[in-house]
């Protein structure tokens, strides 16, 4: 112990030998995951290495994600000396943005946890974060970057070759002690610095690098320090990072926005634990940043993370109680698997129209009695204002005496007379073949006041519309409209219908050829979904092709039927996506007319989608679009493809 205090003193460090560092990571994004770390032993011992459990992670206030069981340790090299070498890899290719990797090791009474983040940088490759020594800090960001890997020239275009470069990791210390009390062992912690393998070496006053900005990692410690001391306490726990807090406005003035620029290293679940919302788990967080910022992403796709992009983080509540964690999921692994697809692209020979698939006719298209259909809708509303219970009640289907729905609707009148109902422009959505007829209502009495969103399911009873459902859903948010609740009090004349918004579309896959996303649109449309398909473009050459379903007023309605499609064979991986902006080919009068636009959309080799809606000032509209965007200039593009067959298209928010 004197000798120690001593060592101390004179400011001699010694370096102890148990340790766990170089970590290498051999493998490419998309590649089966293959690793190399070392461990420095205090003698020639017993050694017991694993991947970190939940418990583990929950100790370094980490999320332990579904992608870690993927992953394997090879048994420890039996090689003399103090380094061992331990091989971590996985069965299946592995596609990720990034995440954390505890490896647990014990040895000689003592156990250390290990943290090694392994991210992915779309920018500037799959970069290589390592921790510096101060002295050399100004270097680093004097130097200019080099490649991590050969700059050879690529064999596919561009955007390709950017995303497909070498996984990298950041280690970030920490450790664990279980040593009795009285054990008088003695270790110096250290900062280790990861290193490039020996046909890839970059020096560091040239590789500019930055280590990641999600957890600080721990400063190394010039002195010795017992290991109990050096574990559990002061590693186990990692620095408390501060939230991501807007500067505090003068008095008077609207506080900024949240914003936040992408660091290199970063990753989206990275920025979700800084924002320490406690009550959502990072997946919902995440889903949410992207939701809000899908057109700051490469092909839209949530993977596609680029370094120096800022994020609005404004307002993520609203978005967060809308996305559960099974949806969150859900939408992770169905942008995972675009993403494989996207990367993997390549050029596909156009196909002659003998080869392809044609397109079946859309179930709106062939559905009959539009006129008839929204006069019902009208004549439901009326009795209901008239308080005509029983000519209300005659508008649903297979109504018998003391039926409890009946029941319940003759109560619900009796208690709120006198009723006035404000509607939007009334909308119409196919589900399974069933159509469904939605619109914003405000509903007041002299007992109740509500504003929701109102849907109807009509069916065909004895040649008559009859309503087989009725659903209300309160306060509807991510519209993209003006509530009706503000009606009365904006310039707008009080008999002019509001417009209902459909700002979200469902994407149900992605695919290499047309062919195959013709046929999936044919499967859905046979099964009474309004699907169409629309090329995307990877490059000048490339492109893959997304197959959509209808458009929507919010992401809750849009979700419900993204719940029905999950349960098909054909619709796994379905997603609500808020793309508020489509491509219209044409305005018609009547269903015979855009019967014949459609089909010379389809004979060109176009998708289209028929959107109906009733106004009470204009009756029925029919209007055809093409395509689903986040922003204006993502259209460009099927712009100049429309203008190149002959079609007047414009650029509208439906």
């Amino acid at each position: 112990m004197l000798i120690g205090v001593l060592w101390i003193i004179a400011g001699v460090p010694e370096v102890y030998a148990f340790s766990v560092g170089g970590f290498q990571v051999q493998s490419k994004f998309g590649e089966k995951f293959k690793a190399s770390l070392e461990i420095t032993l205090d003698f020639d011992g017993p050694v017991e290495v694993d991947i970190g459990g939940l418990e583990d992670y929950n100790k370094l206030g980490l999320n332990r994600q579904d992608i870690i069981d993927a992953l394997i340790l090879d048994p420890i090299e039996s090689s003399k000396g103090l380094k061992k070498t331990i091989k971590i890899r996985s069965t299946n290719p592995l596609f990720f943005p990034s995440f954390n990797l505890v490896v647990r090791t014990t040895h000689n009474g003592g156990t250390l946890l290990e943290n090694f983040l392994v991210t992915v940088d779309f920018q500037q490759s799959l970069a290589l974060n390592v921790h510096r020594n101060k002295k050399n800090t100004s270097k680093l960001r004097e130097g200019k970057p080099e490649p991590l890997v050969d700059q050879q020239k690529p064999s596919q275009p561009a955007e390709i070759q950017q995303l497909k470069k070498q996984v990298s990791s950041s280690p970030i210390k920490s450790a664990e002690a279980k040593q009795p009390e009285s054990a008088s062992r003695t270790a110096a912690s250290r900062e280790s610095n990861g290193e490039p393998n020996n046909s890839q070496k970059v020096s560091p006053e040239k590789a500019n690098i930055v280590p990641p900005k999600g957890i600080d990692p721990v400063p190394a410690k010039e002195q010795v320090v017992h290991r109990r001391r050096a574990s559990g306490v002061i590693w186990a726990h990692p620095r408390p990072i501060p939230e991501l807090v807007a500067a505090i406005p003068s008095q008077g003035s609207k506080p900024p926005a949240k914003k936040h620029v992408l660091q290199k290293g970063e990753s989206l679940f990275s920025i979700a634990r800084k924002l320490k919302l406690d009550k959502y788990h990072p997946a919902q967080i995440a889903v949410a940043i992207w939701m809000q910022n899908i057109d700051k992403f490469i092909f839209g796709n949530i993977n596609g993370i680029r370094e120096g992009v800022q994020l609005d983080l404004q307002n993520l509540d609203s978005v967060l109680a809308e996305i559960d964690l099974g949806a969150a999921r859900g939408i992770l692994k169905s942008q995972n698997v675009e993403w494989d697809l996207a990367r993997n692209a390549t050029q596909v020979e156009a196909e002659t129209p003998e080869k392809s698939v044609p397109e079946v006719p859309l179930p709106s298209e062939r559905l009959e009695d539009y006129a008839d259909l929204f006069e019902r809708v009208i004549g439901w509303q009326t009795t209901w204002e008239n308080m005509d219970i029983e000519g209300h009640l005659a508008y649903y289907h297979d109504l018998k005496i003391e039926n409890p729905f009946q029941v319940r609707k003759k109560r619900f009148l009796s208690r709120h007379p006198k009723p006035h109902l404000e509607t939007s422009s009334k909308m119409l959505v196919m589900k399974e073949g069933i159509p469904l007829v939605f619109f914003e209502q405000k509903f007041s009495s002299e007992t109740l006041n509500s504003l929701g969103l109102k849907e109807l399911e009509w069916t065909r009873s004895q040649s008559v519309w009859k309503i087989s459902g009725e659903k209300f859903y309160k306060n509807p948010s991510h519209s993209g409209q003006e509530p009706l609740a503000n009606l009365k009090n904006s310039s707008t004349p009080e008999k002019e219908e509001k417009t209902t918004k459909l700002s979200f579309v469902i994407h149900v896959s992605s695919h290499a050829n047309e062919s195959l996303a013709v046929t999936l649109s044919n499967r859905l449309r046979t099964n009474g979904f309004d699907a169409y398909w629309v090329p995307v473009r990877i490059s000048k050459e490339i492109q893959i092709y997304r197959v959509y379903v209808g458009r929507f007023s919010d992401w809750n309605q849009a979700h419900r039927i993204v719940r029905i499609l999950r349960k098909k064979p054909f619709g796994g991986h379905a997603t609500a996506i808020p793309y508020p902006f489509a491509l219209q080919v044409g305005e018609a009068g009547s269903l015979t007319e855009a019967r014949m636009l459609l089909e010379s959309l389809r004979k060109s080799g176009f998708s289209g989608l028929l959107l109906v809606s009733h106004k009470d000032s204009n009756g029925i509209l029919f209007r055809v679009v093409i395509g689903a965007y986040k922003k204006t200039g993502n259209a460009t593009w099927m712009l100049q493809q429309l203008k190149q067959s002959d079609f007047v298209s414009k650029l509208i928010s439906p």
